[in-house]
């Protein structure tokens, strides 16, 4: 036995020595640049594209097969400008498990690699000849099944890897996009099957035009190869993103958990993603955490349980911060470019459930069904600051801000929002529906509806984000209760009354008072039982026999409106012609047990203010409402007109007028009598001539 050992091992020595003089041999004899050429030239006539190797070729054969290149450089197919390049290359490979069939890798190391990419207008690209995307190629032929015995997988094991220096760029020239990469580097430990091994990446000077970004990247990781399943595990897996993007700056993005999968899907028990960044006056901190189930196959993604948090804060409304705590299911389709999620969240008061999604990626359509449960609007708003005289500017004198329809110009969206309450301006609506579609610059919603103030709402709103921002409103209310409605929406008790009220207005403007100026369109009014409230027409014409008695000389009387006075009605109709702002009405037709009411004038919708004659006919005595008797005035009209801002109404009774009136009466009166006087004279005389 001792003899036998003696000889394996004398054997093993001499074999030894016959492979390391062979080895030495070649290496003395054999010089890897003396083949430049050579390999140049193949490179040509395969790709036809031109190698450059500016340095030596430097072998090495022994404990490793190693190879240094420097100075490498590939150009574009087909021409000498310059595709990619490298500073220096070195791969060494241990020799003697190649032997048993193991590709044991001691280095592979990369320092200054550059590389071009670029998408041509026609969708073709620099680097279709190297990934193999040659239409004009022949599938090689299938090599027979059976007869030979399967190869085995090369086993591998990497003592590590580095790659210094790196940059990329890439180019598409059909969108002027252009993406670069400044500076990669990465570095890992031991890669061999089952063994774990930490990993460590880093990019700066990662730029982008479309959309516009600046970022830096970094990852930290443990991954453990399996040969046999041909799987990967990452543990610990840590990646951070940093600098300015999505108008965000600054921007701090991680990814933290724990991954496995292999070349055709993903799953992790557990992912966190955060976000803390700067948007404007806007500070924005999210946090999502889910499981992921990913189908690289099919490019199909889950995000089974998604528990999310965001919290908004504005500078400008610092004692108003925002938070929203979201649950869900997300789920992508990347093929079909279809993504959707479900969610029930809380936020602020508001209890929030629906859907949401994209139903198409490039460009991007997005679709929507929200259900909330109340929503107060008003709570998220800025102050508004105080009107001047001319409303254009605050009480701070800087010039009213333009509309901002920016965001409607590139917007593709559809879907329906329900809200059950909703405060929004001051108005306070109940069971709110509005089924919006955004597309080519236009958001509209239509229907708009809800209840409000005892009555229904229903029509449509269009926003249009033209070079002038333009308007377009169509509202039927009915059974509406209006004296609440519009102390809410515009703080004006004017009018009490129910009915109908119908709207349809377009505008355009800059700012919301341009389109206020610039309105046209039309509006009508239907009421009943309720008032005109600041002015008291029946006390107005209750007092007409004392004002003709004083009326010499005095063209009217003037007075303030009055809170406290109004003007009864059981029905109240009126009809609008709106141009440039200007409400004109015409056919004016009020009633009440004392009085009717005509009348003709505008009202300035711009400014707020009204100009109006309004015709006051008494019908009845005033006896029975606390007046002095009117009889004699009985029929007679009186001429009040109304006229001043809305703040600060006055209306005056024109007595000229209504004594003119009044006189002419008389006189058709007088004449009247005669008229039957003569009339009852001729009927006797007849009455005598025929003796009848």
């Amino acid at each position: 036995m001792p003899k036998i050992l003696k000889y394996i091992l004398l054997a093993a020595a001499g074999i030894g020595l016959i492979a390391g003089a062979l080895v030495a041999f070649v290496a003395a004899t054999f010089n890897p640049n003396d083949y430049k050429p050579q390999i140049q030239q193949l490179v040509k006539d395969k790709l036809d594209r031109t190698l450059k190797i500016g340095g030596d070729i430097k072998l090495s054969f022994y404990p490793t097969i190693g190879a240094n290149l420097a100075g490498i450089s590939l150009s574009e197919h087909a021409s000498n400008k310059e595709f990619a390049s490298v500073e220096s290359v070195r791969v060494a490979l241990q020799f003697m498990p190649l032997f048993s069939k193991q590709l044991v890798v001691s280095q592979v190391e990369v320092r200054g690699l550059r590389a071009n990419v670029l998408k041509r207008k026609d969708g073709s690209s620099n680097i279709d000849d190297l990934i193999g995307k040659d239409k004009n190629k022949k599938p090689g032929p299938t090599p027979p099944a059976g007869g030979q015995e399967a190869q085995k997988p090369m086993q591998f094991n990497i003592d590590h890897v580095l790659i210094d220096n790196a940059g990329f760029t890439y180019a598409d020239e059909a969108t002027g996009a252009r993406y670069s990469v400044g500076k990669v580097s990465l570095k890992t430990g031991r890669i061999a099957a089952g063994t774990p091994s930490d990993i460590e990446l880093s990019v700066q000077g990662l730029t982008a035009t479309q959309p516009k970004a600046s970022l830096e990247a970094r990852l930290k990781t443990r991954v453990t190869l399996d040969t046999g399943t041909q799987r990967f595990k990452l543990e610990g897996l840590d990646f951070s993103l940093k600098g300015e993007a999505a108008g965000m700056n600054p921007l701090a993005l991680s990814l933290k958990g724990d991954v496995e999968g292999d070349a055709k899907s993903l799953k992790s028990a557990g992912l966190t993603l955060e976000l803390d960044a700067k948007q404007g006056e806007r500070t924005i901190k999210a946090r999502l955490a889910t499981p992921l189930a990913a189908n690289l196959e099919t490019s199909k993604f889950d995000l089974p349980k998604l528990v999310a948090s965001v919290g908004l804060t504005d500078a400008k409304s610092p004692d108003k911060p925002l938070s929203l705590n979201l649950t869900g299911a997300a789920h992508a389709d990347l093929p079909k470019q279809v993504a959707s999620l479900e969610f029930t969240t809380k936020f602020d008061e508001s209890s929030i459930n629906g859907k949401a999604g994209v139903a198409r990626f490039d460009p991007p359509s997005y679709v929507f069904d929200l259900n909330i449960d109340k929503l107060d609007v008003d709570r998220y708003a800025p102050p508004k600051p105080a009107a001047n005289a001319d409303g254009a500017k605050g009480a701070s004198g800087k010039p009213e801000q333009p509309l901002d329809f920016s965001a409607i110009k590139t917007l593709t969206a559809r879907g329906s929002v329900k809200i059950g309450a909703l405060k929004m301006s001051k108005l306070n609506l109940q069971n709110v529906r509005m089924d919006v579609k955004a597309g080519a610059g236009r958001l509209e919603v239509n229907p708009l509806a809800a209840i409000l103030y005892q009555g229904t709402m229903t029509g449509a709103l269009a926003l249009v984000a033209a070079a002038t921002p333009q308007v377009s409103l169509k509202q039927t209310l009915s059974g509406i209760s209006i004296g609440p409605l519009l102390k809410d929406a515009a703080d004006k008790d004017m009018l009490e009354g129910k009915g109908n009220v119908t709207i349809d207005v377009t505008g355009q403007g800059a700012t919301a008072s341009a389109i206020k100026q610039a309105l046209n369109g039309s509006a009508s009014l239907n009421l009943a039982n309720g008032a005109l409230k600041g002015i008291n027409i029946g006390a107005a014409v209750r007092s007409a026999k004392d004002a003709l008695s004083a009326a010499r000389g005095r063209p009217s009387q003037t007075q303030a409106a009055s809170a406290a006075e109004k003007t009864d009605f059981t029905e109240l109709k009126a009809s609008f012609t709106i141009r440039n702002g200007i409400a004109h009405n015409s056919d004016l037709s009020m009633k009440s047990p004392l009085l009717r009411l005509g009348g003709e004038g505008d009202i300035n919708i711009g400014a707020d203010s009204l100009d109006y004659v309004a015709k006051a006919t008494l019908v009845a005595t005033a006896a029975g409402q606390g007046g002095k008797e009117a009889s004699d005035l009985k029929g007679l009209m009186v001429p009040v007109r109304i006229s001043g801002p809305f703040s600060a109404l006055k209306y005056e009774v024109d007595i000229n007028a209504m004594a003119n009136a009044a006189a002419k009466q008389k006189i058709d009166d007088k004449k009247e009598e005669v008229k039957t006087k003569v009339q009852d004279k001729i009927k006797d005389q007849l009455k005598g001539l025929f003796g009848r």
